[in-house]
């Protein structure tokens, strides 16, 4: 069991086919198999092997797939970093996981990621190597003192045999993006990284996904499932953009006839307020399928981009913990913002109350969820482990609801659930009923001590541009479009709200 045997069984059924396009270069599956297979060797020339645990620090460029697989290639475990991070964080990251490498890209635009990665590197007690990743997988460093990974892989043979895991082996360390404070490294098998990739391939024509544009980054595991591995097991190509500019993703969409694209709904909505000079035509003729996920999908978005592009954004649900998705939105009505869709075949999930109790359609719960794609476990925390994967349940910390239909609305998180008074107010109910207002752009709310009432919910607003409007007057359309009790009291307009890496709202940052 080995997800990289999919790169080698793909370059030998179609060597020549485009694997990736990136910076205006394209690269065959047999050139992307033949970079993993010297990292490979480079990596056991360096004493590396099974069960050794090493870095990756990269954005969506070609070597991120010779490391990745080439790491993957000789038993190791790929400790995938964020990078967004700061030299505290990497520096964390590297220690919580013991990595004993890192191979690291040195930044794009305007970030120095090497600035902040490299002193970690150094500080980090097991981190013995490091290499750095240029733009071009060939290229010479770019940094003083540090050698490339052309160096690693210098003379290095570019045959490799993959060597197999155990089913439940580590393969991946994924950090979770810490939205609500510092993050948990997430163990993923071999099992979980293959099934998923395997569930995840029912649920699109291959028409729809032959041309990935991949966005999302590479170091999420929506960007590795659906960006990525599955797109290597399809021998698909993968466009790959390593910064989000919506100018570049729309001139891409149009040249390289992209046919799926998927990414969290705000980056929609940047796509769309600057869609001006954007060939309509061409882009319609090109995509096929558009996926979204990670907050929930409002209706003036939806509307918006079907009307301009003719195709439907298709919700989904997941988490890193269950190796990304857990229902999936395509072919159905979706009569709520906050509705994600079904549950996908070979995975189970129930809404259950505070007991594990499966809770009827229409009652709020938890959501738990059972699968091939359940973590093995949070690395270091026995004792979050233990709280949150019980009896092979994972315990998501989502709250949900079924509707008769089947279609699963996820609603928040139960560690924001606000209670003022006798009152539980769910940050996401507030936040998708502000956004159905034709004058925000985007809303968060958080629980503040309250003297009186324990909590008070507070609600911070982007507006959209142009637009004006009072607190007062934008609380009092609150009121009257929520239930009763759901309204929360206070009210901020902000200029932006701050953001995770992948897109979701910071709230820790949040005052």
């Amino acid at each position: 069991m080995n997800v990289a045997s999919f790169l080698d069984a793909t370059a030998t059924r179609t060597p020549a086919a485009t694997a990736v396009v990136h910076d205006g270069r394209r690269y065959s599956y047999r050139q992307v198999v033949r970079e993993a297979n010297r990292v490979a060797n480079g990596l056991q020339a360096e004493g590396f092997g099974p069960g050794s645990r090493i870095a990756l620090a990269c954005n969506n460029r070609p070597g991120f797939l010779a490391a990745y697989y080439g790491i993957l290639k000789i038993g190791a475990v790929a400790v995938v970093l964020s990078t967004t991070l700061r030299e505290r964080d990497i520096r964390f990251q590297l220690e919580d996981s013991g990595a004993e490498a890192l191979l690291c890209f040195e930044g794009c635009g305007d970030r120095a990621y090497a600035d902040e990665a490299l002193p970690a590197a150094d500080a980090a007690p097991h981190c013995a190597k490091v290499w750095v990743i240029p733009a071009r997988p060939e290229a010479a460093s770019t940094v003083a003192g540090y050698p490339a990974l052309a160096d690693l892989t210098a003379g290095q043979s570019d045959r490799c045999a993959t060597r197999s895991y155990a089913a439940q082996e580590t393969a991946v360390i994924l950090y979770t993006s810490g939205s609500t404070g510092r993050p948990k490294g997430v163990e993923l098998t071999q099992s979980n990284l293959i099934e998923m990739v395997r569930i995840n391939r029912g649920l699109a024509a291959p028409a729809a996904t032959a041309v990935r544009l991949v966005s999302t980054p590479l170091f999420h595991v929506m960007g590795q499932i659906c960006g990525m591995n599955l797109a290597v097991l399809n021998g698909e190509t993968m466009v790959l953009v390593e910064r989000f500019d919506p100018a570049l993703i729309w001139r891409l969409i149009v040249e390289e006839a992209a046919t799926y694209f998927v990414h969290m709904p705000i980056f929609y909505r940047y796509l769309l307020e600057r869609a001006d000079a954007v060939d309509t035509a061409a882009v319609r003729r090109s995509l096929r399928l558009c996926a979204t996920g990670g907050a929930p999908l409002q209706d003036d978005l939806r509307t918006a981009f079907q009307a301009r592009f003719g195709l439907p954004l298709v919700p989904g649900y997941g988490l890193t913990e269950v190796t990304s998705i857990v229902a999936w939105g395509a072919d159905m009505p979706l009569p709520r913002a906050t509705t994600v869709g079904k549950v996908v075949p070979g995975v189970e999930a129930v809404v259950a109350d505070g007991a594990g109790r499966a809770l009827a359609p229409g009652e709020e719960g938890e959501i738990l969820v059972r699968g091939p794609g359940v973590m093995k476990r949070y690395l270091n925390l026995p004792d979050v482990t233990g709280t949150r994967l019980r009896h092979g349940w994972f315990h998501t910390g989502d709250i949900g609801r079924f509707d008769g239909f089947g279609r699963l609305d996820v609603l928040g998180r139960v560690d924001d659930k606000i209670l003022r008074g006798e009152e539980h107010i769910y940050p996401a109910e507030v936040e998708t009923a502000l956004k159905g207002h034709p004058a925000v752009r985007e809303a968060a709310v958080i629980g503040i001590p309250d003297d009186v009432l324990g909590q008070e919910a507070k609600t911070f607003v982007v507006l959209k541009e142009g637009c004006a409007l009072s607190g007062g007057d934008l609380l009092g359309w609150l009121a009257r479009t929520l239930p009763d009790g759901k309204c929360p009291g206070l009210l901020q307009f902000q200029e932006s709200l701050p953001l995770t890496p992948t897109g979701k709202v910071a709230r820790h940052l949040l005052r």
